[in-house]
């Protein structure tokens, strides 16, 4: 008996000590985990070169942090805090007031932009957005880099809203890391943080920020997974955010594998270029698997910076194919359509409709221009183009809009565009080139 209580002491005496070694352990760590040092290390996303460093900065708590972190670092390039007023909440001008005196209290010139936007009616989240990064965009030169304080919270709930609106890999991949912004970069070093760690390291140090009182509206979307949604979820499933931030980056490493798979599709597909439409072989497109060829086409409208082509729309355009070319299938947008003609596909851009002249008579100038379509010519390059010889003759150029065409210049006009493949919805757009009353030839 003696012994077995001696054995059970020594048990409970190796218990506390592995517990207080488990304690000390998850202590250090914590204490490592908040110290400025570490934090601070995330700034070494920015990349060397940089000169200024813009930070979306709108007083709230992840942006005070990230704001006092960048003062803290050595580095020698400019910090310009930037707020932008949206106007959306009663709130708005005191967020501007706070963020005007934190920046006077650094000794920062902080830069200010408003924006009206009270009176959209559609998604306020994401116009405010697009107005925003616009502004950002536009702004950025090289050598400057952008700033966001998004947070781990903040990929987790972008996993879920673009799952719950049937996101690919793509919108599940979640918050970059760091991109591309106008001539400049944007970065956000705090994307291994949560807002717990941000709001301990906001409390050790003391700072001071302004609560958002839109944060507890439901009104928006992402307010009502953090508010209402989310909670539940994480009584049951405690490491709910970690998890969805694993997801996150597991679809971002599935999207640069189908990324780098559209790259070698598109380098076989890509056809000669039409005036600046980007456009694909058809026979390429039909000898991949559907999903490969989705897989494809999306990577080519991303490339050229267009909003993806919505799931029902891109399984129609896979159908379409394999249309009879006489049909001039298409799929349309209101930003873009999707055109099939010659063999190709075409990505034209939505513009309005030109209110082009029926003719526009030069006579004998050499100067042959049309503002409205970009066109600029000599005349005698018109000539060199048509195989003619200039003997003085009277130059016209004219455009499909005219209402009566002769029976010999329909015939002769439409194997001329069959010719050069000028595609239809060109057509309109295309100068026929006429001297002395007589249909030459079209200019490209």
């Amino acid at each position: 008996a003696g012994i077995d209580q001696s054995r059970q002491a020594t048990r409970s005496s190796l218990q506390k000590i592995n517990g207080l070694w488990e304690l000390q352990g998850s202590l250090i760590r914590l204490a490592l985990y908040f110290s400025p040092a570490v934090m601070q290390a995330s700034l070494e996303l920015i990349p060397e070169q940089t000169r200024r460093v813009f930070l979306a900065y709108s007083g709230g708590l992840d942006s005070s942090v990230l704001l006092h972190l960048l003062l803290g670092s050595k580095s020698t390039f400019a910090i310009i805090p930037w707020h932008i007023n949206h106007g959306l909440i009663a709130e708005a001008d005191a967020m501007e007031a706070f963020c005007v005196q934190q920046a006077n209290d650094y000794g920062l010139e902080l830069r200010l932009d408003r924006l009206e936007l009270g009176k959209l009616q559609s998604n306020l989240e994401a116009e405010a957005r697009e107005h925003r990064y616009r502004l950002f965009s536009e702004a950025m030169t090289p050598g400057d880099c952008l700033l966001t304080a998004h947070h781990g919270d903040d990929q987790a709930e972008t996993f879920l809203l673009n799952a719950l609106r049937g996101s690919g890999s793509a919108g599940l991949r979640g918050i970059a890391v760091k991109r591309n912004l106008g001539e400049g970069i944007l970065v956000r070093p705090l994307l291994d943080y949560s807002r717990a760690q941000l709001q301990t390291y906001a409390d050790e140090q003391q700072l001071s920020w302004f609560d958002d009182p839109s944060n507890q509206s439901d009104r928006y979307e992402r307010n009502f997974l953090r508010n209402k949604i989310i909670p539940d979820l994480e009584r049951r499933w405690p490491q709910l955010r970690q998890s969805l931030v694993v997801a996150s980056e597991l679809q971002a490493q599935a999207q640069e594998l189908l990324d780098e798979l559209a790259q070698i599709d598109l380098a076989e597909a890509t056809a000669p270029d039409n005036q600046g439409i980007a456009t694909l072989h058809l026979p390429v497109l039909l000898k991949l698997t559907p999903s490969r060829c989705k897989n494809l086409i999306r990577y080519w409208i991303a490339r050229q910076k267009l909003t993806a082509l919505p799931r029902r729309r891109l399984q129609e355009l896979l159908k379409q194919l394999s249309a009879r070319e006489d049909a001039l299938p298409q799929v349309a947008t209101p930003e873009y359509s999707i055109r099939i003609y010659d063999q190709r596909l075409f990505l034209v851009i939505e513009r309005n409709e030109l209110e082009l002249p029926c003719r526009v008579d030069f006579a004998t100038q050499t100067k042959i221009e049309v503002d409205d379509l970009g066109l600029y010519w000599q005349r005698d390059a018109i000539f060199e183009l048509l195989h003619c010889e200039d003997n003085g003759q009277q130059l016209s150029l004219k455009f499909r809009s005219e209402p009566q065409l002769e029976s010999d210049d329909k015939h002769r006009l439409k194997r001329l565009f069959q010719k050069h493949r000028v595609p239809p919805w060109q057509r309109n757009t295309t100068a026929q080139v006429y001297l002395d009353e007589k249909l030459e030839g079209i200019l490209p």
